[in-house]
Formats: C-alpha cells, sequence, structure tokens
C-alpha cells in the first residue's frame, strides 16, 4: 500500500519542504490550508517536480471543516499514513500590545487548531493506527517577551504531544513533535534540515516524542 502524508497549513517553508521530501521518497501529498491560491501554486511547484499530490482546502480553526477535510484526504489517497499540523500564525508582538481579537484568533491557530487536528487525526486513524507529526519551536522552551502569541502555542502543543504520547501508543498511533528552534525562511538548508527531522520521526517507529533541530 503507498504511503500518504496530509499537510495542515501547507506552505512555503517547512511545509513546502515536507511535502518535497516526503514525495521524493515516494509518499503522495495531501495538501491543505485556507488560502487557495497558495495552495495551487505550491500544488503546481511539486506536481512540477513529478510528486503526485492533492489539495483538500480547510480552515484548521474550524473543527467540523477540518474533520471532513481529513476524512476526505483519506478517502482520496486510500488511507493517510501521516497528518502533519504545521498551521501557526507568527506574530512579533509582546501580550499587552496584541489586542482582545489578536489574542483570540492566534490562540485558535496556534492552540486550538494543534487540538483540533490531533482529535480529528486520531479519530480518523481509528484502530489501523497512523502518524501525527507536530511543528514546533525553540520558543516553546525558551520563551521571549516579544513572541508571546506563537511561543505559547508552541508550548501548549509541546505539552500536549508529550501527554497524548503513550495513550495514543496503545491505540496504533505515534505522535511526536520537531521543535525547531532556528529560523526557516523558503527554500533554505533550514527548511531542509526540518524536513529530513520530519521524515526520521515518520519513519523510524524507536524515535521518541520530541526531535529538535538543529540537534543541541
Amino acid at each position: 500500500m503507498s504511503k500518504s502524508i496530509m499537510i495542515i497549513g501547507a506552505g512555503p517553508g517547512i511545509g513546502q519542504a515536507v511535502a518535497q521530501k516526503f514525495g521524493r521518497e515516494g509518499w503522495t501529498i495531501v495538501l491543505t490550508g485556507r488560502n487557495r491560491s497558495r495552495l495551487a501554486v505550491l500544488s503546481a511547484e511539486l506536481m512540477s517536480e513529478k510528486i503526485a499530490v492533492r489539495v483538500v482546502p480547510a480552515d484548521a480553526t474550524d473543527p467540523t471543516a477540518l474533520r471532513n477535510a481529513i476524512a476526505e484526504a483519506d478517502r482520496l489517497t486510500g488511507g493517510l499514513t501521516a497528518i502533519h499540523f504545521n498551521a501557526a500564525l507568527v506574530r512579533q508582538q509582546d501580550l499587552f500590545s496584541m489586542t482582545d481579537d489578536e489574542v483570540v484568533s492566534d490562540l485558535a491557530i496556534n492552540v486550538a487548531g494543534g487540538l483540533h487536528t490531533i482529535r480529528a487525526a486520531a479519530g480518523q486513524f481509528g484502530v489501523r493506527g497512523g502518524i501525527i507529526l507536530i511543528t514546533g519551536g525553540g520558543l516553546a522552551v525558551t520563551p521571549h517577551a516579544d513572541w508571546a502569541s506563537i511561543g505559547l502555542g508552541k508550548a501548549a502543543l509541546r505539552n500536549i504531544v508529550q501527554a497524548v504520547t503513550e495513550p495514543l501508543a496503545k491505540r496504533n498511533i505515534r505522535i511526536a513533535i520537531a521543535t525547531v528552534s532556528t529560523l526557516v525562511s523558503p527554500g533554505s538548508a533550514e527548511a531542509r534540515g526540518a524536513a529530513n527531522t520530519f521524515w526520521d520521526l515518520a519513519t523510524r517507529p524507536e524515535a521518541g516524542w520530541e526531535a529538535v533541530y538543529p540537534a543541541n
């Protein structure tokens, strides 16, 4: 059976690099996000590289839409192997200058979106098992006041991944987070390094719940 990965929050940088890495290894790629035009551009780039790709637009902050998108991706691929949550709203701003609406919208993407993905992925994988991958960040363990929102989001995701690793393992579902502790720009060596980290997490059953990139 062919393997496949759904990337939620697909875009330039880590999302594109993961798609390229897994696609070149023969996996089918499913791109998901809110921005349809960005998904179309990325899809065209991947297809030009002879990578099998599907597009399933969805908003990760909408749990019903997300569950439907995961079910559709599962159908299109004949059964997803992995689901990767890579969505984030990166805001360089201190907590006290953010508006109330900004706090709520950031948490909806950076925290709730990740929780929706984990819950929906586990539900879709059911008893057959699967792999859930999460994009983490160094701000989760080394917080900075000027990056309050994204740091909070990455810390929350790291917390939940560690908490649910054992319960999910009993259901034949592996979950892991790559804590990316460096700036990543599209097409960069850092993007490729992060993608290689996700590849290791996905393909090495003995890998733990967290990998840090770059390695300390």
